[in-house]
């Protein structure tokens, strides 16, 4: 009996034919990932201050001599941050009463905003300022919630109907609800109509994504994995050009919407997974597919190989919980989990917040994006040499040293330091985006095969968790006044990265390591003079059974 990996190998396990349908998939990381990230221009906020009482023409810029002064009368100046109040005016002082005596203050209702880098974002239209400044976490706390949604339901759906129905599904339900974002004009609708962007995203980026994976060979996989990174981050840089062309946020997401339409011829190229054929019991149909692509491979195979004969089914996934029967392995469970979570929270903490940073948001999305990929490219020449641990440990204390290390330049620092500040955030970006594609790698080698997919969806879950809570972490400012409440996000992105790389020195290095099969086999895994399992070793490849079945593929998308 001969596994699905066996037939691979025999028609070229990375062949012309998977090349070309392995592009196609991961061709659709571009809209997804300018989906996910259209947030950081979309909910961007401009420089603003209370609007003139009374004055309906009131603009952010100067109108001349009558308008400095009007404003001077009635708005109140922040020495200390060399700016207008955006919060409050002087409440006895209109435009017609400029010069009133009293000096008491009062909340303002209605602000005006600089048109310098934008015409118009969410937070200018709608006013998410000031009172309403928490309803920006939220939004971006339900756009995480997105990625969770669909990755359960969309994630299961693609095991029942198949990859390329459920490809079709989230590509088209992405395309109708953000073009239908593009014309709203309230939160509740902008909020729940972006939750569904990143439903119907996921959805069809896992479908698509594990319909290449599952041709290609094992030995491939764990590469493929991290390239599939590198068009996620051209997205990234689509969807910066766009935006510093498109300054109104309704145009900016039409346009993005329509990168759906450009994708849909590529789900007619792409074959439905011949191994999810195989386990509902069509083997005509995936036999098809491994004829082609053994004729495109120019493979010269037996016809044996070709009808998907004496097939050997995957071997049984016992359940998570049995990974909590042995101390040593709940312990490992915890570290790796723990680091999901945290690698999550950060890179989306960082990524999403890269507005906050001083200066120029183009640039510093510019910036972010090199050092992501970056990361992606340092991770393809190290990962193989240097080991898992290692370089998991290193990436997440060079990311966490990082966050922490921008404290100073907050506290202690003055306008001439905002550079530091820059340059220790996209470190933090760099260290952070290596981190999250080695662990998924590693956590992928340490469960041992029986129980693979449910750790590995266990973990998929932990970080989403991260997701939906970073924003929050991210504007603690909001909540803790002073140059402290501006430091501490980062001072908890940081100890937080710290924290789990320390505890990722107490997991067991896997490079050149036979991977566990059982229970057993991972209790004893990495300890010395234990057996260590007795099938494939981790020279870069998952094996047959690490392919996503109902989680989809466990990584930040």
């Amino acid at each position: 009996m001969a596994s699905f990996d066996d037939h691979i190998e025999q028609i070229k396990p990375f062949g012309r034919y998977q090349k070309v349908v392995f592009f196609l998939v991961c061709s659709v990381g571009i809209p997804h990932g300018a989906h996910v990230m259209l947030t950081v221009f979309i909910m961007a906020t401009p420089e603003h201050r209370c609007a003139i009482p009374g004055l309906d023409n009131d603009t952010y810029e100067s109108q001349g001599e009558w308008h400095d002064l009007l404003l001077q009368e009635t708005v109140p100046y922040d020495s200390e941050k060399k700016a207008w109040a955006q919060c409050s005016y002087f409440a006895g002082r209109n435009v017609t009463h400029p010069f009133a005596p009293s000096n008491d203050t009062a909340e303002c209702s209605r602000w005006v905003y600089s048109k310098e880098y934008y015409e118009e974002t969410v937070i200018s239209e709608l006013n998410l300022v000031c009172g309403d400044q928490d309803k920006v976490a939220m939004a971006n706390s339900i756009l995480m919630g997105g990625l969770l949604g669909g990755s359960l339901i969309l994630g299961a759906m693609s095991d029942i109907i198949g990859r390329k129905k459920t490809m079709m599904i989230g590509l088209v339900g992405q395309f109708i609800v953000t073009m239908a974002t593009g014309f709203v004009h309230s939160y509740g609708a902008f909020v729940a109509l972006r939750f569904m962007a990143t439903f119907f995203g996921i959805g069809f980026f896992l479908a698509a994504f594990v319909a290449g994976m599952e041709l290609v060979g094992p030995d491939q996989r764990t590469i493929a994995g991290i390239v599939i990174e590198l068009f996620w981050a051209l997205g990234l840089f689509i969807i910066l050009f766009l935006a510093y062309l498109i300054r109104n946020w309704h145009h900016l997401q039409i346009a993005v919407s329509c990168f759906n339409l450009f994708f849909v011829g590529h789900f007619f190229l792409v074959p439905e997974s011949p191994r999810w054929l195989v386990s509902k019991g069509r083997l005509e149909e995936a036999s098809a597919i491994i004829r082609k692509a053994a004729q495109v491979n120019k493979a010269d195979v037996s016809e044996k190989v070709l009808s998907l004969q004496d097939l050997q089914s995957d071997a049984p996934q016992e359940k998570i919980w049995h990974l909590f029967t042995s101390p040593r392995l709940m312990v490992r469970c915890l570290i790796i989990f723990f680091n999901w979570l945290v690698v999550s929270m950060v890179y989306y903490g960082l990524g999403l917040n890269v507005g906050s940073l001083s200066g120029n948001l183009f640039l510093n999305f510019l910036y972010a994006n090199i050092a992501e990929t970056l990361s992606y490219v340092f991770c393809l020449i190290f990962l193989f040499r240097v080991g898992r641990r290692p370089l998991h440990c290193f990436t997440m204390f060079l990311g966490g040293g990082a966050c922490i290390a921008i404290i100073f330049p907050v506290l202690y620092g003055d306008e001439g330091d905002q550079w530091s500040t820059i340059t220790l955030s996209m470190i933090g970006k760099f260290g952070v985006s290596a981190a999250f594609a080695i662990i998924y790698v590693f956590s992928a080698e340490l469960f041992p095969t029986m129980v693979r997919n449910s750790g590995m969806g266990a973990s998929s879950l932990c970080a989403r968790i991260g997701g939906i809570a970073s924003p929050y972490v991210a504007t603690l400012s909001i909540y803790v006044s002073g140059d402290f409440g501006i430091a501490l996000p980062s001072l908890i992105f940081g100890g937080l990265s710290v924290l789990a790389g320390l505890a990722a020195l107490f997991l067991p290095e896997t490079l050149h390591k036979k991977l566990p099969e059982s229970i057993e086999d991972a209790k004893n895994f990495g300890v010395s003079g234990k057996s260590q399992g007795k099938k494939s070793y981790a020279l870069g490849s998952l094996d047959n059974d690490d392919l996503p079945k109902k989680d989809g593929v466990y990584n930040k998308y």
